[in-house]
């Protein structure tokens, strides 16, 4: 019988570490592997760089970019994070990934899924083309992406260019993207949404919500809000619930749960246009 191994994404990740500490010398390991051109597959005259994309499904990269990166050093820690990674036995059953990466290098191209949170001890990443295969990263490695990715501003700009609901203090963009998601659910139609608000000191909350046609998947992400407490947790609801205001509409999701009778953690207010 083949092992499977069940890990949730804070078991992945480890706790007892986060960006920006000291460094520590890792030893190698022979589960050290190398990219091999067959997972890279040939991408043109792509400058080389690093794409970073907010993962949305598993065997699937993002298209719209979080950041990226051009420097050889910071190429060079990517490549080195993946190079120096250890293979994990088994057939892995984890959580959804929290970033795509894309490495152009050389005219050949790698995609990733990463698993990578600020307090994260050892990060993790699989192909995005054998997600079963999963490899663990070293701690100096975890801990330099850590401070890459964090290094990186999604201002509310950017976030409306990709076609993000943004919410920046009563400033909102894209509230037709509500308003089509929003019918798309009564109907029963699959669609999705990333739902983007900013706390007072600019830092992004995101809210990504899944519907397939029967239930809505709701991820909540505070891990990039530099004052707040980092997490990451899910709700699965049925419905969208209207609270009418005298000055807007506050949304929640509803029939949430295993008795469908609770609200969820999403909440979104819009003022009146």
């Amino acid at each position: 019988m083949r092992k499977t191994i069940i890990l949730l994404a804070a078991a992945t990740l480890g706790i007892t570490s986060g960006c920006g500490e000291g460094q520590h010398s890792v030893s190698s390991s022979p589960g050290i592997r190398s990219i091999s051109t067959a997972e890279q597959g040939d991408s043109g005259k792509l400058a080389d760089g690093v794409a970073v994309s907010r993962s949305l499904r598993f065997g699937q990269v993002n298209e719209a970019p979080y950041g990226s990166f051009s420097e050889k050093g910071q190429l060079g820690a990517f490549d080195k994070a993946i190079r120096s990674a250890t293979k994990i036995e088994g057939i892995l059953d984890v959580a959804q990934p929290d970033y795509d990466v894309v490495i152009t290098e050389d005219g050949k191209r790698t995609e990733i899924h990463l698993w990578l949170r600020p307090d994260s001890k050892q990060g993790m990443y699989t192909y995005v083309s054998d997600t079963g295969t999963g490899y663990t990263l070293t701690e100096t490695s975890t801990r330099r992406l850590c401070d890459l990715i964090w290094g990186l501003k999604y201002g509310a700009d950017q976030a409306a260019a990709n076609g993000d609901l943004v919410n920046a203090h009563g400033i909102v963009s894209n509230r037709d993207k509500w308003e089509t998601f929003k019918s798309n659910v009564e109907a029963g139609i699959p669609a999705e949404l990333q739902v983007v608000q900013y706390t007072i000191e600019g830092d992004p909350i995101f809210d990504n919500l899944s519907f397939d046609g029967k239930t809505i998947m709701h991820k909540h992400d505070t891990t990039h809000d530099a004052y707040g407490t980092p997490r990451t947790s899910f709700d699965f609801c049925r419905s969208i619930k209207e609270n009418k205001k005298d000055n807007g509409t506050e949304y929640l999701l509803g029939s949430c749960g295993e008795g469908n009778g609770e609200n969820g953690m999403f909440n979104l207010y819009l003022e009146n246009p």
